[in-house]
């Protein structure tokens, strides 16, 4: 981790002291190097988290292909799409008819795309931030990719100011225990790794499984129970009836009913819609 923070920071010296026309070397979330000549004019966008930060920072006119998961903002659906979220359901051809010049690729999902669309000459930016720092980085660098810093430092400045508000709300409370499931078969929750993570914790509550290493794990019903959380959370792409479940009823979230669906695009995708994550759960929880 902190070797990726310092990759991050050591492009931010980079971005903020070289002007655009300069060779300023960038580094992603790869670990790859490359020069930035120009700001990028077509832009194929594989993430729904990047396309959310392109049209964010104004650079949505740029954008000439997207996943057809990339459904936010509503101008995005105008788009061409190039396949799905998925690397196997890419077609390098589609991006290659589009004569663009940069994609914004996830680094957890598109490895095996980056020498494809290397080979047909393509500029490839991996990103995937781990956490909101790490955010409010991967905002900037785009805004600087596509020629647009300064609305980019805008969006990323809103984001802190919003989310400040938020922490001043809840300090000093007590900070429900909070159980986010991830899935049910096998039961999956968020570790301390993760964006979800500190949603919760800057939202003024304590993930119980935040000290377990790794970033999205199988539990059990038992580790769930012995942690008795106060809320259970999850995703809307995971809503499921969880009083039916037997024993659960022994849970305190199960017993007072405090059970909610949080919008899963807010808090899965890296964007700025974060904060709308942030905001929904410290309503729950600090009402």
């Amino acid at each position: 981790m902190k070797t990726r923070i310092s990759l991050l920071a050591a492009c931010f010296l980079i971005l903020f002291h070289a002007p655009l026309h300069a060779q300023t070397e960038l580094t992603d979330a790869l670990g790859k190097k490359f020069v930035l000549r120009n700001a990028a004019r077509r832009i194929v966008s594989l993430s729904p988290a990047a396309t959310e930060i392109l049209f964010a920072v104004g650079a949505g006119g740029q954008v000439v292909g997207r996943t057809e998961f990339c459904d936010y903002p509503a101008a995005a659906l105008s788009v061409p799409v190039v396949g799905g979220f998925s690397g196997a359901t890419v077609s390098v051809e589609s991006i290659a008819a589009l004569k663009s010049d940069l994609a914004l690729v996830s680094a957890d999902m598109h490895q095996r795309l980056v020498p494809l669309l290397e080979g047909i000459g393509v500029m490839v930016f991996a990103l995937e931030p781990r956490n909101f720092e790490e955010v409010f980085a991967v905002i900037e660098i785009v805004g600087r990719l596509t020629g647009r810093e300064q609305s980019a430092a805008r969006v990323a400045r809103d984001m802190k100011v919003n989310l400040a508000r938020i922490e001043t709300r809840t300090r000093g409370k007590k900070a429900p225990a909070v159980f986010w499931e991830l899935y049910d078969s096998p039961l999956m929750t968020s570790g301390g790794d993760t964006l979800v993570n500190e949603a919760i914790t800057r939202a003024g509550g304590r993930n119980i499984f935040a000290n377990e290493r790794g970033r999205w794990m199988t539990v059990s019903f038992e580790q769930v129970l012995v942690r008795d959380p106060e809320w259970i959370l999850m995703g809307s792409d995971h809503d499921v009836d969880v009083t039916a479940r037997p024993l659960w009823s022994a849970i305190s979230a199960v017993k007072n009913n405090r059970i909610a669906v949080i919008d899963a695009n807010t808090i899965y995708r890296y964007g700025p819609r974060l904060v709308d994550a942030v905001s929904a759960i410290a309503r729950l929880l600090h009402p």
